[in-house]
Protein backbone atom coordinates (compact mmCIF):
# COMPACT_ATOMS: atom_id res chain seq x y z
CA UNK A 1 0.00 0.00 0.00
CA UNK A 2 3.06 2.18 0.53
CA UNK A 3 2.95 5.32 -1.76
CA UNK A 4 -0.65 4.25 -3.46
CA UNK A 5 -2.36 7.59 -2.06
CA UNK A 6 1.20 9.76 -3.18
CA UNK A 7 1.08 8.00 -6.43
CA UNK A 8 -2.59 8.55 -7.12
CA UNK A 9 -3.14 12.28 -5.97
CA UNK A 10 -0.37 12.89 -8.15
CA UNK A 11 -1.69 11.67 -10.90
CA UNK A 12 -5.65 12.90 -9.71
CA UNK A 13 -3.98 16.79 -9.34
CA UNK A 14 -2.35 16.83 -12.41
CA UNK A 15 -5.54 16.35 -14.22
CA UNK A 16 -7.64 18.07 -12.01
CA UNK A 17 -4.80 21.08 -12.40
CA UNK A 18 -2.82 21.60 -9.44
CA UNK A 19 -2.71 3.48 -6.81
CA UNK A 20 -1.18 -0.11 -6.44
CA UNK A 21 2.08 1.20 -7.28
CA UNK A 22 5.34 -0.85 -6.50
CA UNK A 23 6.24 -0.88 -2.70
CA UNK A 24 9.49 0.07 -3.41
CA UNK A 25 8.81 2.90 -5.76
CA UNK A 26 10.01 6.59 -4.70
CA UNK A 27 8.61 9.74 -5.19
CA UNK A 28 10.50 11.54 -8.39
CA UNK A 29 11.76 14.60 -8.14
CA UNK A 30 9.07 16.62 -9.71
CA UNK A 31 6.74 15.40 -7.36
CA UNK A 32 9.15 16.33 -4.41
CA UNK A 33 9.08 19.71 -5.81
CA UNK A 34 5.39 20.03 -6.01
CA UNK A 35 5.35 19.14 -2.28
CA UNK A 36 8.05 21.48 -1.00
CA UNK A 37 6.86 24.98 -0.11
CA UNK A 38 10.11 26.17 0.99
CA UNK A 39 11.89 24.97 -2.26
CA UNK A 40 14.68 23.61 0.04
CA UNK A 41 15.08 20.84 -1.83
CA UNK A 42 13.42 18.57 1.43
CA UNK A 43 9.65 18.18 1.73
CA UNK A 44 9.34 18.09 5.90
CA UNK A 45 6.15 16.18 7.31
CA UNK A 46 3.87 19.21 7.94
CA UNK A 47 4.51 20.14 3.67
CA UNK A 48 3.77 16.78 2.92
CA UNK A 49 0.81 16.61 5.65
CA UNK A 50 -0.81 20.18 4.16
CA UNK A 51 -0.64 18.83 0.26
CA UNK A 52 -2.34 15.50 1.62
CA UNK A 53 -4.67 17.38 3.06
CA UNK A 54 -5.46 19.62 0.40
CA UNK A 55 -5.40 16.84 -2.08
CA UNK A 56 -8.03 15.21 0.27
CA UNK A 57 -10.29 18.10 0.03
CA UNK A 58 -9.82 17.78 -3.81
CA UNK A 59 -11.09 14.28 -3.85
CA UNK A 60 -14.13 14.59 -1.58
CA UNK A 61 -16.22 16.03 -4.05
CA UNK A 62 -19.46 16.30 -2.08
CA UNK A 63 -17.59 18.11 0.48
CA UNK A 64 -19.04 15.50 3.24
CA UNK A 65 -15.77 14.88 5.00
CA UNK A 66 -15.55 11.02 3.82
CA UNK A 67 -14.08 9.64 0.52
CA UNK A 68 -16.62 6.85 -1.43
CA UNK A 69 -15.48 4.44 -4.27
CA UNK A 70 -17.28 7.08 -6.71
CA UNK A 71 -15.01 9.70 -5.63
CA UNK A 72 -12.27 7.85 -6.16
CA UNK A 73 -12.73 4.84 -8.71
CA UNK A 74 -10.73 7.01 -11.07
CA UNK A 75 -7.10 6.52 -8.71
CA UNK A 76 -7.95 3.61 -6.52
CA UNK A 77 -8.90 0.11 -6.54
CA UNK A 78 -11.39 -1.00 -4.08
CA UNK A 79 -9.01 -3.19 -2.46
CA UNK A 80 -6.52 -0.19 -2.16
CA UNK A 81 -10.18 1.84 -0.36
CA UNK A 82 -10.77 -1.15 1.84
CA UNK A 83 -7.52 -1.27 2.70
CA UNK A 84 -7.20 2.42 4.44
CA UNK A 85 -10.67 2.30 5.43
CA UNK A 86 -9.98 1.27 8.92
CA UNK A 87 -13.24 1.37 10.47
CA UNK A 88 -14.59 -1.08 7.46
CA UNK A 89 -17.52 1.55 6.88
CA UNK A 90 -17.47 2.01 3.40
CA UNK A 91 -15.86 5.34 3.27
CA UNK A 92 -12.53 7.12 4.12
CA UNK A 93 -12.41 9.89 6.66
CA UNK A 94 -10.15 12.87 6.35
CA UNK A 95 -8.28 10.65 9.90
CA UNK A 96 -8.16 7.39 7.87
CA UNK A 97 -6.29 9.31 4.85
CA UNK A 98 -4.37 11.08 6.43
CA UNK A 99 -3.15 8.29 8.86
CA UNK A 100 -2.57 6.02 5.44
CA UNK A 101 -0.70 8.65 4.01
CA UNK A 102 1.50 9.54 7.20
CA UNK A 103 2.57 6.29 7.65
CA UNK A 104 3.62 6.08 3.57
CA UNK A 105 5.94 9.50 4.83
CA UNK A 106 7.36 7.78 7.61
CA UNK A 107 8.44 4.74 5.24
CA UNK A 108 9.97 6.67 2.89
CA UNK A 109 12.03 8.65 4.85
CA UNK A 110 14.70 6.28 5.60
CA UNK A 111 16.90 8.37 7.06
CA UNK A 112 14.31 9.05 9.57
CA UNK A 113 15.31 13.13 9.81
CA UNK A 114 11.22 13.69 9.04
CA UNK A 115 12.04 14.93 5.62
CA UNK A 116 11.75 13.79 1.78
CA UNK A 117 15.21 14.27 -0.62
Amino acid sequence: MKRVIITAMFGLLSVAGAANAQQQQSMTDGQLNQIDADKNGAVTKSEYQGFMVAAFTKLDANGNGFLTAEEVSAILTPDQISAIDANGDGRVSQKEFLDQVMKDFASADKSGDGELK
